[in-house]
């Protein structure tokens, strides 16, 4: 029996010059210029790409225009370095109308993989139409190209002619990564169509009479999916010593992610409509449990209703759902699922507070990766909007946190925004106000503007002033570093530390930090929580706020912990995201802790007294629909 390799790992990753159309074929510019291992230097490797490319983009047509940077209308395509697997970002490149630029090279690939491909991101700015340029670029998500690596190292190749009993057939892999690369597996569009581990996109289902299983990644199709009795080129795994092609199931799949397909078999011509299965949008008012309380006190950056909601994100639709605390320990569905961003299927993100001052929970939503960075802020009181969907941060694409908190004493929560990976660790503060957003900060977190992994925000009041301050963490690719500004600096424009930076955790890790905080023990000093970040442990830790600000010197590793545990199954690498309110009016805010797996999107309410050996059942809140990434708290 022939081994079996893996012929690719999702990322965010796409293709030729080919004949003119009517409506033009998609052209896939190879570009070798970061192939610095030297893997295409032989012309017989770039002949076969470029091969493998025409064979798919033959049968595809579409209308991309043409990205032309001039001015102030300016850009940068990132993706991950062929040579390094690191991001990576071209400044102002230029794009042809109807062409896709693919950045393709070699390096040693982990394991058994073969090859590593998907569709790029971006940042931009400039005026509203060139940003729409940019962002509305592609079959239903943003594409100007990507990036392809293939291993140097591991991998008995085969680039032509008879294929060894032990080789691995490169063209093979190539169709499999370009795939990858035009949003199989990895497109917003593909996974809105995945549900229950079947792929249920009309084209798919018509050429294989069914909803087709897909794999535990939820990536490619299960492995053993043939067509015509051949092995898919979107199989999880190839055997060496054979050859795949697309199949006419391939190429159904990339019409359902939003593609004109012409020409082969049983797929009907022209283009799928993209996004998944409709979620009717519902006012958020009427979504709510409507508590109105008199302020709490409890430092958590609220004074209302907010304090046993909880909002939750992340399914694979660009949906939120609100969920209220029962006394029993369970979050309980407040209303249906709403969608924020309609049209808008990737991660959304959200946080609760009292933005207007009366009492009431108000939810505030941001987008995360994959779209022009927007904020909206919907009343629970009226369901109205109370700031209707507004650009940040110039259309920034790799996706914001926020986070909300009063620092002038008004009653009024402002909003703090984030840049995601892929952004220098900028953060803003606002005031809302008119329906709009009156800027208050603007400022690159650590100091470290060269830094793109982002940054994510909480608030609370740490030193008892009666003014929310900010935590800011360090995003993936940087050590577990966090800031902890006063909230009465930002308020006047400033940036002021209360205590020096500190490193959360060991300062070798480089999965990025989540940061939470709240008054935990009933002090009145806010606490700050982290946890390890996309690939770390399910670790957190929690150090008092006032024994910070009582040793604003000191190496904060060294200083006792309140909590220190793993909050799920020690083993799990997939990460965690968490979120601090005080679920039960106690004056002790509890730890909301959602699951970053994506086929598993469970979650752990736990309250000081158990921190350190949490004995709370794990809740499954979404009935395990796939999400992106794992389960959001907000």
């Amino acid at each position: 029996m022939p081994t079996r390799t893996r012929p690719a790992r999702r990322s965010t990753l796409a293709l030729e010059t080919l004949e003119a159309r009517e409506v033009p074929a998609v052209a896939v510019q190879l570009d070798f210029s970061r192939d610095t291992a030297g893997f295409f230097n032989d012309p017989t490797r770039r002949a076969v790409l470029a091969q493998a490319a025409a064979d798919i983009g033959s049968h595809l047509t579409a209308s991309l225009g043409t990205i032309s940077p001039a001015g102030g209308n300016t850009w940068g395509a990132k993706f991950f370095d062929p040579a390094s697997g690191q991001e990576a970002t071209v400044s102002n490149l230029a794009v042809a109308a109807n062409t896709v630029v693919i950045f393709a090279g070699g390096r040693d690939l982990n394991g058994s993989e073969a090859g590593v491909g998907g569709f790029g991101g971006y940042s931009a700015g400039g005026t509203q139409d060139w940003l729409n340029t940019i962002q509305a670029r592609g079959p239903g998500f943003t594409l100007w190209g990507g990036s392809l690596a293939f291993d140097t190292v591991g991998t008995n190749w085969s680039f032509g002619g008879a294929i060894g009993a032990t080789q691995t057939d490169f063209y093979s892999v190539a169709v499999h990564e370009l795939g990858h690369a035009m949003g199989i597996g990895t497109a917003p569009a593909w996974a809105s169509r995945v549900s229950g581990g079947q792929f249920t996109g009309a084209a798919a289902q018509s050429v294989y009479g069914g909803p087709v299983p897909v794999g535990a990644d939820g990536s490619h199709w299960a492995d053993g999916v043939t067509f015509g009795g051949q092995r898919t080129a979107m199989a999880p795994y190839l055997q060496t010593g054979t050859r795949v092609s697309f199949t006419s199931l391939d190429f159904a799949a990339l019409r359902d992610i939003g593609w004109s397909v012409s020409g082969v078999s049983g797929v009907a011509e022209g283009a799928a409509a993209t996004g998944g299965p409709a979620i009717t949008p519902v006012p958020l008012g009427s979504s709510l449990l409507q508590i109105t309380a008199p302020p709490s006190g409890n430092g958590n950056g609220c004074s209302c209703s907010a304090c046993r909601l909880v909002t939750l994100t992340g399914p694979a639709d660009g949906s939120a759902q609100v969920f209220a605390y029962q006394d029993d320990g369970r979050l309980v569905a407040a209303g249906g699922r709403v969608t924020p961003f309609p049209g808008f299927t990737g991660v959304v993100r959200s946080t609760i507070a009292d933005f207007d001052g009366d009492r009431i929970a108000d939810f505030a939503f941001a987008t995360g990766a994959g779209t022009g960075a927007r904020v909206r802020i919907v009343s629970g009181a009226t369901g109205a909007d109370l700031l209707g969907t507004t650009a940040v941060f110039g259309g920034f694409a790799g996706g914001v946190f926020i986070a909300a908190g009063d620092v002038d004493r008004d009653g009024k929560a402002e909003l703090v925004v984030s840049t995601d990976a892929g952004g220098g660790p900028r953060v803003a503060l606002y005031k809302v106000a008119n329906g709009g957003l009156v800027g208050v900060a603007d400022f690159i977190a650590f100091d470290s503007p060269d830094f793109r992994g982002g940054a994510r925000v909480a608030m609370t009041d740490i030193n008892r002033d009666g003014v929310d301050d900010l935590v800011v963490g360090a995003g993936i690719g940087g050590g577990p570093r966090v800031s902890v500004l006063d909230g009465n600096a930002l308020a006047a424009g400033r940036v002021a530390r209360l205590v020096p930076d500190f490193f959360a955790l060991d300062s070798n890790l480089r999965s990025g930090v989540y940061v939470t905080a709240a008054d935990f023990d009933g002090d009145g000093f806010g606490d700050i929580a982290y946890s390890t970040g996309n690939t770390g442990g399910p670790r957190i830790r929690v150090v008092s706020g006032a024994l910070l600000i009582a040793n604003p010197g000191a190496d904060v590793a060294t200083l006792p912990a309140m909590a220190d545990f793993f909050a799920l199954d020690a083993n799990d690498r997939k990460g965690i995201r968490i979120a601090a309110r005080d679920l039960n009016l106690d004056g002790k805010a509890e730890l909301i802790v959602g699951s970053g797996d994506r086929e598993n999107a469970t979650l752990r309410v736990i309250p000081y007294a158990q921190m350190n050996t949490p004995a709370t059942s794990l809740q499954n809140p979404f009935g395990n629909p796939l999400t992106i990434d794992g389960v959001y708290v907000g």
